[in-house]
């Protein structure tokens, strides 16, 4: 269909009826989407990641018990605590941690099956002991802010990674009753004998096991994903926010929903990240494009005539007008 065609059906459909077709869904106030819209509404550095994450896998698991895996991952933490607090030395607390994990409680990288989507799920996660890059990070991230030791994320080409900076000002567990002896945390000059080479700092990969990086083994682990070399060092100066975060979690859940062909699933993923992203065309875009497999046309009128409206030299323009015509045209015939 030509944008002469798709012009007048345009005009042909209008009024009440494209109204209807184009409403918003309704959200129900008390879902996974809205309580997630809720969560979005604090500050960067206040959102809880593991509550957040868990209202996700709640997307996939309606009913999730969302308590009960944030009161393993209290568990976990006070289980792990008294090898943490004996030391001084912030690298031996990461190889603690590290034997705690991998070797007491068996958590690794899913290399078998990378794609399924269990993999990036907490609940999956702490229940199967295995995930992806992201997910044993989370993993890390929220022992650590239990424990008093601050990870922060690193998102690489293909890959991702954690690095500890510096030990967070106070820990958290259950309620915080159970705060670390802080005394015995104060950070130390062993901590300069870092993998990255610089004072402070250690690059750990959860993915195999929480293993101590070089700047050096970070380009052979991109070159390995990739194929080919690429720079690190933008990556390395910019940690993940929490927002960033989850987009990269939720970019992974819907790229494997696509790939099973799972549209319905896919969609309800989008909506979260356009939530996460709301100044996002290519975010709208993509739901525009969901909406289309779903049979949505209505809405996928909306959110891909926003997006050409906004972006006309677009490289997928053309792209985006042939799906725009098809959904005008799949309108027409319904009515």
């Amino acid at each position: 269909m030509d944008d002469d065609s798709t012009g007048k059906n345009e005009q042909y459909i209008e009024g009440s009826l494209f109204d209807y077709w184009a409403a918003p869904e309704p959200t129900d106030s008390v879902g996974p989407l809205s309580r997630f819209i809720r969560l979005l509404e604090q500050p960067d550095e206040e959102i809880d990641m593991a509550e957040a994450a868990l209202i996700i896998s709640s997307q996939e698991y309606s009913g999730l018990n969302e308590v009960y895996y944030l009161n393993q991952l209290d568990d976990l933490a006070d289980e792990v605590r008294p090898l943490i607090s004996i030391e001084t030395d912030p690298l031996k607390n990461i190889e603690s941690l590290n034997y705690f994990l991998s070797n007491l409680k068996g958590f690794h990288g899913n290399e078998t099956e990378y794609n399924d989507r269990r993999n990036s799920f907490l609940n999956d996660v702490l229940e199967r002991k295995t995930g992806i890059p992201i997910s044993l990070s989370l993993l890390y991230i929220e022992l650590g802010k239990r424990l008093g030791l601050h990870f922060e994320g690193i998102g690489l080409p293909g890959h991702f990674i954690i690095r500890y900076r510096e030990l967070a000002p106070q820990a958290s567990g259950r309620n915080d009753r159970l705060g670390a002896n802080f005394e015995n945390l104060e950070l130390q000059e062993g901590a300069g004998r870092s993998g990255a080479g610089q004072p402070d700092e250690i690059l750990l990969n959860p993915f195999n096991g929480g293993a101590i990086l070089t700047e050096e083994d970070l380009l052979e682990l991109v070159r390995e994903r990739n194929g080919r070399m690429l720079p690190i060092r933008q990556a390395l100066a910019r940690p993940y926010t929490k927002r960033q975060f989850l987009t990269r979690m939720l970019l992974n859940l819907k790229a494997v929903c696509i790939s099973e062909e799972d549209w319905p699933q896919a969609l309800e993923f989008q909506q979260f990240l356009v939530e996460l992203n709301p100044q996002s065309l290519e975010e709208k875009r993509d739901r525009g494009m969901l909406y289309l497999k779903g049979e949505q046309y209505g809405r996928a009128i909306v959110d891909l005539r926003a997006y050409l409206s906004k972006t006309p030299q677009a490289s997928d323009a053309q792209v985006i007008r042939r799906q725009l015509a098809t959904a005008f045209d799949q309108m027409v015939k319904r009515n």
